[in-house]
């Protein structure tokens, strides 16, 4: 599979006191073309916590048409999850979940445990892209990758394609400063 066109996916910026549902952030979707070239932008505020970020994606990627997700790692909007393989299902497209940091398992269990009635479910989805996910080495460091719906050695080429300036693949970058930026722009007016 060569995909023609990737979709990567970003959180924003939200004040801590906005966690459990309190408050929003945005969620942006990139279009990229070509590994640097965005070509369309999506994105949508999201409660945060509250377990509507994998439907935004979802609704997100409708609207931008790409061949193969990108997502940096499964969580979102807090402690939303994002699950790869329902991803996947909905959308019918690859997605590959970039994993830029090592976690400490057991203090996601007792943080989902405090907070949320469904921890199990959130938890069994991080614990399990966690401890599936294969490593990707780059110019700059090594990652953590989980894919579905790509073959591994497609999803390491692709992922090593995209870091041109960072670890970080580029379609991915981009979400991340559109939604940091939508993000600020917003919560500057109210702290």
């Amino acid at each position: 599979m060569r995909p023609s066109s990737i979709e990567a996916y970003d959180d924003g910026y939200f004040p801590r006191a906005h966690k459990g549902g309190k408050g929003f952030t945005s969620i942006a979707g990139v279009l990229a073309d070509s590994p640097s070239r965005a070509v369309k932008l999506a994105w949508s505020f999201v409660r945060v916590d509250a377990n509507t970020s994998e439907k935004t994606i979802i609704n997100i990627s409708n609207l931008l048409g790409g061949d193969v997700i990108l997502l940096d790692g499964v969580t979102y909007a807090g402690f939303d999850v994002v699950d790869p393989e329902r991803l996947y299902v909905s959308t019918g497209k690859a997605v590959i979940a970039i994993l830029t940091h090592p976690l400490n398992l057991s203090r996601i269990e007792r943080a989902l445990r405090k907070h949320f009635a469904d921890w199990k479910e959130r938890f069994t989805t991080i614990k399990s892209v966690y401890e599936k996910a294969f490593y990707v080495e780059t110019p700059w460091r090594t990652l953590r990758v989980y894919s579905v719906g790509i073959a591994v050695d497609n999803a390491t080429d692709l992922i090593r394609k995209l870091c041109i300036y960072s670890p970080i693949p580029e379609p991915l970058r981009i979400a991340d400063k559109v939604a940091s930026a939508i993000s600020r722009s917003i919560y500057k007016y109210y702290e």
